[in-house]
């Protein structure tokens, strides 16, 4: 199971909470959602939803794009 670091303020701004509810209610089992602080170098948080899998930043135009995205870095890892 991979982690998906969102910031907070992004999921403030953005509809990457969204992507965390679908996250959490769809993919459970293959993606754990965390919320943190503001990460270090956000650029003020971004315009667009995004998170962290490990070092990799994933960005997405939106929320569904984004859990798109997300599980295709979890699938690749675990192949």
């Amino acid at each position: 199971m991979r982690v998906a670091m969102f910031c907070e303020r992004n999921v403030e701004f953005t509809d990457a909470d969204q992507a965390i509810k679908s996250l959490r209610q769809n993919y459970q089992d293959e993606v754990e959602v965390r919320v943190v602080d503001c990460f270090r170098r956000c650029l003020k948080c971004r315009v667009q939803p995004f998170c962290r899998i490990q070092l990799t930043t994933i960005e997405a135009d939106d929320a569904k794009g984004l859990v798109q995205q997300i599980l295709q870095v979890v699938h690749r890892g675990n192949s």
